[in-house]
């Protein structure tokens, strides 16, 4: 907690001035990537609560979207074809996603669709073709109504309410997304209330979005959700999460007086559900407990966050790791272990510079409970370049540093997030520049 004090304490004096060694397919190393808040606003994307109706009704609208983007990515700790060790540069094709939005008096609506492939990342030495679109995967399909004023209905699939869609500013996310608690996407049905000082939000998800295209065996997702392993992961599990009941609460302490002001909220979340077992046709269990305070003050802002995660998948053989996929791949994590999170960064005005920059650091940590288990870490520096002039360009930089880290560093990936890696630190860097019209 000493961290979270330190980083509140600093938004709040801040002054208010504007402004892999054994090839797997697709190691997600170098392409695990989300839609984060700042890329949200180029392209049309699900918000926090979808379709929150305001004072004024909207007139009706469909609105489409197309967003391309293109990466460069510099691998300090990289693998060769013989599992040396190397360090590798790539410049690559990333994604293609087409979006549509629908918003009226009464009802909304969005879905996007996002296609991968053709690109160092889905090689052939991992078993893929290499043709652009091999990959591709539905993110999100919703629609909704407007209940009131500040009550929304939504069905279909859409981000859960566990804490805020996005816990920070990296495009990668952070390693709840790795673990499957930050921006998670599922087929259910959400309630949604937004009010003045509280907000809440409470859904239930029988199941997870749909497997897409790919080679992987569950893995062809967006989001990373409990799947069924493929061949290449040593002690793979065979689950599927189901029946989850998924809730968020959030709260204003400290209202801001005047524009810029210092503003605290508190956000608590619940997630429970049933983990079903094809091996073996019995059902576990999974508690997902977290709360976080989120300080803004003029451009900076801070978040720090503590979930604690328990999962009993009832495995025929081991039950203190359990298989997830996402990007078309699969890997292991821990059952049981606490999260750490915290954020700090600010938007700054560069004048007659021709972009604005929005720097951040955060830094994660996941503290397994298995005897033997290595810790799986984070550290991310990163900024997002806006363009002055064209709204259609955004540009992502980020310096990951990794431990057990299963998308930073060749040979993390399979088991990094459950056993361990090789418990060193692992460095990367990434520049994703995006077309958004």
């Amino acid at each position: 907690m000493l961290t979270a004090i330190t980083l509140l304490a600093a938004i709040a004096a801040a002054p208010a001035t504007p402004g892999a060694a054994t090839p797997v397919p697709n190691d997600p190393a170098t392409t695990a990537e989300t839609t984060a808040p700042q890329e949200a606003a180029a392209l049309p994307e699900a918000p926090v609560t979808p379709g929150a109706a305001t004072d004024a009704a909207p007139k009706s609208r469909l609105k489409l979207g197309v967003g391309i983007r293109g990466r460069y990515d510099l691998r300090f700790n990289d693998a060769g074809a013989n599992g040396q060790r190397r360090t590798s540069s790539h410049l690559s094709f990333d994604t293609l996603a087409l979006t549509a939005d629908y918003d009226s008096e009464h009802f909304f609506g969005a879905a996007q669709y996002r296609f991968y492939g053709g690109s160092f990342i889905y090689g052939k030495a991992s078993g893929y073709q290499n043709y652009p679109g091999e990959v591709n995967y539905l993110m999100y399909g919703y629609a909704g109504a407007k209940l009131s004023r500040k009550d929304t209905v939504t069905l279909g699939v859409q981000a859960v309410p566990f804490d805020e869609q996005y816990w920070g500013s990296s495009l990668l996310d952070d390693l709840g997304f790795v673990l499957g608690m930050e921006e998670t996407y599922n087929l259910g049905v959400k309630y949604a209330h937004k009010g003045d000082r509280q907000q809440f939000q409470l859904g239930f998800f029988p199941s997870s979005g749909p497997d897409g295209m790919g080679i992987s065996l569950d893995g062809s997702r967006y989001s990373t959700n409990i799947a069924r392993a493929d061949s290449y992961v040593p002690n793979g599990s065979q689950n599927d999460e189901r029946n989850m009941v998924i809730g968020s609460a959030r709260t204003t302490l400290v209202n801001p007086v005047g524009k810029g002001g210092f503003k605290l909220d508190a956000m608590g979340s619940a997630w429970i559900s049933t983990i079903h077992n094809f091996d073996t046709n019995r059902n576990g269990s999974k508690h997902l407990f977290a709360a976080s305070l989120i300080a803004t003050r003029g451009p900076w802002h801070a978040k720090t966050l503590v979930a604690r995660q328990d999962i009993n998948p009832r495995n025929p053989g081991r039950n203190d790791m359990i298989t997830v996929g996402g990007f078309d791949a699969s890997y292991n994590i821990a059952t049981h272990g606490t999260y750490v999170f915290a954020e700090i960064g600010r938007d700054i005005d560069t004048g007659h510079f021709p972009l604005n920059v929005q720097p951040y650091l955060n830094y994660g940590k996941f503290i397994k409970d298995a005897a033997g288990f290595a810790d799986s870490e984070r550290f991310d520096l990163g900024a997002v370049w806006t363009s002055k002039h064209s709204k259609h360009v955004k540009v992502f930089s980020e310096l990951l540093v990794g431990r057990n880290d299963p998308y930073v560093g060749a040979g993390q990936f399979i088991s990094g997030g459950a056993q361990g890696g090789d418990n060193r630190y692992k460095v990367s860097f990434m520049l994703v520049a995006g077309y958004y019209f």
